[in-house]
């Protein structure tokens, strides 16, 4: 600390000295700006000065040139043309000028004089006689009239006279110009307001101090009048010699001393009048302000680096402290590592290892930890398994944070942890290794449990389904034919009882479907208002015998056509309505749909359902709508009836965006005995407000009028697609998109008998088709096309984001040809009726029809059921036959089983169309699940039904393909 205090003492004495040089020399920088300073001011004055010597007297003599003086008193015109010159003369020089006189040799006085007094004088603004005085007179006694130039002091003034020549060069008069040095000094001075470090003063030749600024100040203040000059005599003398110069010497002001630096510079006035101008400033102003400042800056100086000593001590005292906490702390870090149930890897920027503890080295395989010391520490790299993890672990991680051990006996999987850390003084970091190869493992497990879980439920699904489907479908025979009413009244129950059980055996499919997380919802447009009619119908079904009123409301604000999942949405009116069917005996039921909010695109709906039925508390209202059904609720089910349809609806709402709320009394009803249930809740929806379009639709009468641009890109184009346009007739270009597409497409419009109809986009790995429809939209030609794109990355979002960016019609590969024309027709409304699917020009009754069955059961069913319809198909047992059997004859159309031995529907599917493209294949299996949907769709199946499969289905199918082959059967 002495040192340190050395140190400071020296620092503080060169800061002094070296403040010393610098403030002197800044001090004598200071004096020699402000010596030039005051010679340029002197000068300046004294040049201006002369200045106004010589016009002052040339003015004068102009205007006894510019006309006959000699005659002023004798001729008006000369005296007023004279009056007026004069009176711009004494404006001009106002400053000096006091009086002017003309007097002649025959006692002849003219006089002009300013009246200062009067109210209202300004100085220089002269707009009125009244401010002149003016007079002449002629005096008894002849004044003295001078030959040349003379300057007379007359009492306290001096007078400057000019002679008056007439024609003939002879004197007859004067002029007499009054003037007063102190008064034009004095506003010459007053321009230099710098009375705080200079002031001016005027000397004559003979040392006479005239006038002092200094001392007028000092007099108006109060503080003394006494101011004696040293050195006068060198000022006096270079004066007279007419030079200027600059000199250094002290004045004496109210008996104090003071150096002073004073410039002066000789000037004339008039004839006679020698004067010296004097310019001067203090030293010591400079000096004490340099002074203060260099003290105030040395002692802030000082304070500063004392702070800084003290800072100094204390960081010091606090680093030391700090050192000392460090390794202390460094050595409960060594504990703590040791002790710690994970491994745990220190290693510096260069990845060398600097510590490790235990756990760790077992995990590399080394005996001790001080073996893996001054090792380095691998760099972590994704691998397959480490991306597994990953993926399967929600993507909360990234792969890199797991390592994998390959062993003898096995691989270990390590989860990893950075954390940046000081260790040993430089900046290191921290792994935390721990081992989740046990948690993987159950994990693993849990997994495979439920796959088999899921698989479990979907071969007790196709077993279940397998003979549901003949029951229905004989039921569905039996129904048909005159039976005793005994009879079809056993018939209905049947069919009843196997609806029911093909509701439960859906319901457990979905419950396995939400828990899994594999429930995917449709984004399609759809009519809200005829799913609430599709509502309406099976509620009036099933309350058939009851005293009940089933109403249904859409509120007016509700849009007809929104985006959404329509199934879903069935699925849960149909439960929860039935839930209500079921709780009430007699009375009313009420289903209100309302708008709740629109942002932004999503529309929220709210439905409220009330009945007059049965009332519950809260704790049964939980256990029949909650997440799952205990035993304890079975006497509540006798009650209601809802089964899993009313848990199942609630976690539906909640997959979909909305919120259940259930409530007793609902409000319906007065009576006391029909308290009833409250059923509100929530869904999200899309709204399907469209762009508007121009389009010139109604000139469009066949596929043929239609021109369309197909926008692919480089590499991939879809041919199936080009074909269905070509083999409709529509004129088709294809072009690939790049940024002249926008301005080809504005020249196009313009065109009018060129102009296109119709604008495909494609949308796969090759071609963002969204970059090309935003595209259009802004540079605003979506409204000019009806937009259809086809895409073959079907992400969650896209229906809509076509619908914002103009698109009409979002299909997804692989697209079928009525689903082509079908979105062309819905563009262009007066398109004429499309031909019929089928090309084989094949007329009246007589579809050719194969099913492809391997249970014996079902062939017998589906027969039935297609005898019944006026049909005879053919049947193959397995895959393989169906594909010999569909070279050898052509089908219209093949129901096709999916899960069959040998060869499954799938391939069988492929290899069919790859022959015969026109076929019409469907599927009908127990397997509901939207995976098998997507595969059946890969695969070229277009229709899909679900066992078991319903005569009306079969009836619909047939007549959408082949409606004028189709029989009359009654």
């Amino acid at each position: 600390m002495k040192r340190a205090t050395q140190i400071a003492f020296a620092l503080f004495v060169i800061i002094a000295v070296g403040n010393y040089f610098y403030y002197k020399n800044l001090f004598n920088n200071q004096i020699e700006y402000i010596s030039n300073l005051l010679d340029r001011q002197v000068q300046n004055v004294g040049q201006e000065v002369d200045e106004f010597n010589t016009f002052i007297t040339s003015d004068l003599s102009k205007i006894d040139f510019s006309d006959d003086i000699d005659r002023f008193f004798d001729d008006p015109l000369i005296n007023q043309r004279a009056t007026e010159r004069l009176k711009l003369y004494f404006i001009k020089y106002q400053d000096f000028i006091t009086g002017i006189s003309i007097i002649n040799n025959s006692t002849d006085v003219f006089n002009m004089a300013l009246d200062e007094s009067r109210e209202g004088f300004r100085r220089g603004v002269f707009t009125s006689e009244e401010y002149w005085l003016i007079n002449t007179f002629q005096t008894h006694d002849q004044q003295k009239i001078y030959q040349q130039e003379a300057l007379i002091q007359e009492g306290s003034r001096y007078n400057y006279y000019q002679p008056i020549l007439n024609p003939q060069g002879k004197v007859v008069g004067n002029f007499r110009v009054s003037v007063d040095h102190d008064k034009y000094f004095t506003s010459l001075f007053d321009r230099f307001k710098t009375e705080q470090y200079q002031w001016q003063w005027l000397i004559n030749d003979t040392g006479r101090i005239l006038k002092d600024k200094l001392l007028e100040k000092l007099l108006d203040s109060d503080t003394g009048s006494e101011i004696e000059y040293y050195q006068l005599e060198k000022i006096i003398a270079d004066i007279t010699d007419g030079s200027t110069g600059n000199i250094r010497h002290r004045a004496l002001i109210n008996g104090d001393s003071r150096t002073i630096i004073s410039s002066y510079c000789p000037v004339s006035l008039l004839v006679g009048m020698e004067y010296g101008i004097v310019f001067s400033a203090p030293t010591d102003f400079f000096q004490t302000y340099i002074i203060r400042n260099s003290t105030s800056i040395v002692i802030a100086t000082l304070i500063m680096v004392l702070i800084i000593i003290y800072v100094f001590r204390y960081q010091f005292g606090r680093v030391k402290l700090s050192m000392i906490n460090a390794r202390d702390a460094e050595k409960m870090l060594d504990r703590l590592i040791e002790e710690m149930p994970v491994g745990v890897i220190i290693y510096n920027h260069s990845r060398e290892i600097l510590k490790s503890n235990k756990i760790a080295s077992g995990f590399y395989n080394y005996h001790k930890e001080s073996d893996m010391t001054g090792k380095i520490f691998p760099e972590p790299h994704s691998s397959d398994e480490s991306n597994y993890f990953s993926k399967n672990l929600g993507g909360k991680f990234s792969p890199d944070q797991f390592i994998i051990i390959r062993k003898e006996v096995g691989e270990q999987v390590l989860f990893r942890s950075s954390i940046p850390v000081t260790y040993t003084g430089q900046q290191s970091t921290m792994e935390i290794l721990i081992d989740v190869t046990m948690l993987e493992s159950a994990r693993k497990q849990e997994e495979r449990a439920n796959v088999a879980k899921t698989e479990f439920l979907a071969r007790m699904s196709y077993e279940i389904r397998t003979p549901l489907n003949g029951i229905i479908g004989m039921a569905d025979i039996l129904s048909k034919y005159k039976l005793e009413k005994e009879a079809s009244e056993m018939v209905g129950i049947l069919r009843r009882s196997t609806e029911l059980l093909l509701g439960i055996i859906n319901d457990i499919l979905d419950f396995s479907s939400i828990e899994s997380g594999k429930i995917i919802l449709d984004e399609i447009p759809f009519n809200l208002h005829q799913e609430m009619g599709f509502c309406l119908d099976l509620a009036q079904s099933r309350v058939d015998g009851k005293n009940i009123t089933v109403r249904c409301e859409v509120g007016k604000d509700v849009p007809e056509s929104i985006i959404g999942d329509p199934f879903r949405l069935r699925q849960v009116l149909s439960n929860l309505m039935l839930f209500a069917i079921h709780n009430t005996t007699g009375g009313e039921i009420q289903m209100v749909c309302r708008k709740k909010i629109l942002k932004e695109g999503v529309i929220t709906l709210e439905f409220d359902l009330k009945d007059t039925g049965s009332g519950y508390d809260k704790a049964e209202l939980k256990t029949i709508f909650g997440d799952f059904v205990q035993v304890e609720a079975m006497s509540l089910r006798r009650r209601n009836g809802s089964g899993l349809g009313t848990a199942l609806a609630r976690q539906m709402i909640e997959i979909m965006g909305g919120k259940l709320n259930a409530s007793s009394p609902s409000g319906l009803s007065n009576d006391p005995g029909k308290p009833g249930t409250r059923v509100l809740f929530t869904i999200s929806v899309y709204s399907n407000e469209r762009a508007p379009k121009n389009l010139a639709s109604s000139r469009i009468k066949s596929f043929g009028d239609l021109r369309a641009l197909v926008i692919t890109g480089t590499q991939n184009r879809d041919e199936d697609m080009l074909s269905i346009l070509h083999k409709a007739g529509v004129n088709t270009v294809v072009t690939t998109y790049n940024r002249s597409t926008v301005n080809q497409l504005k020249a196009n419009y313009a065109v009018e008998e060129d102009r296109y109809n119709l604008v495909f986009i494609t949308d796969d790995e090759d071609i963002n088709g969204f970059e090309v429809a935003g595209n259009l939209m802004d540079n605003n030609l979506h409204v000019n096309y009806a937009v259809i794109m086809i895409s073959a990355v079907d992400l969650k979002g896209n229906y809509l984001k076509g619908i914002n960016m103009g698109v009409d019609h979002y299909l997804v590969r692989p697209v079928e040809e009525d689903e082509i024309r079908d979105a062309i027709s819905a563009c262009f409304p007066e398109l004429g009726t499309r031909a019929d699917h089928s090309d084989s020009g094949q007329t009246g009754p007589g579809v050719e029809i194969l099913v492809v069955e391997d249970n014996e059961m079902n062939r017998v069913v589906i027969g039935k059921m297609l005898d019944t319809l006026g049909h005879t198909p053919d049947f193959a047992f397995d895959g393989d036959e169906a594909c010999n059997m569909a070279k050898e004859k052509n089908y219209d159309i093949i129901f096709m089983d999916l899960q069959m031995p040998v060869m499954d529907g799938y391939e069988a599917s492929r290899k069919i169309l790859a022959e015969n493209k026109s076929v019409v294949i469907a599927a009908f299996t127990a397997d509901n699940a939207p995976e098998a949907r997507k595969k059946a769709e890969l695969s070229g199946i277009r229709e899909f039904l679900s066992k078991p499969v319903r005569t009306e289905h079969l009836k619909s199918i047939l007549k959408k393909y082949f409606g004028d082959k189709e029989p009359d059967v009654e």
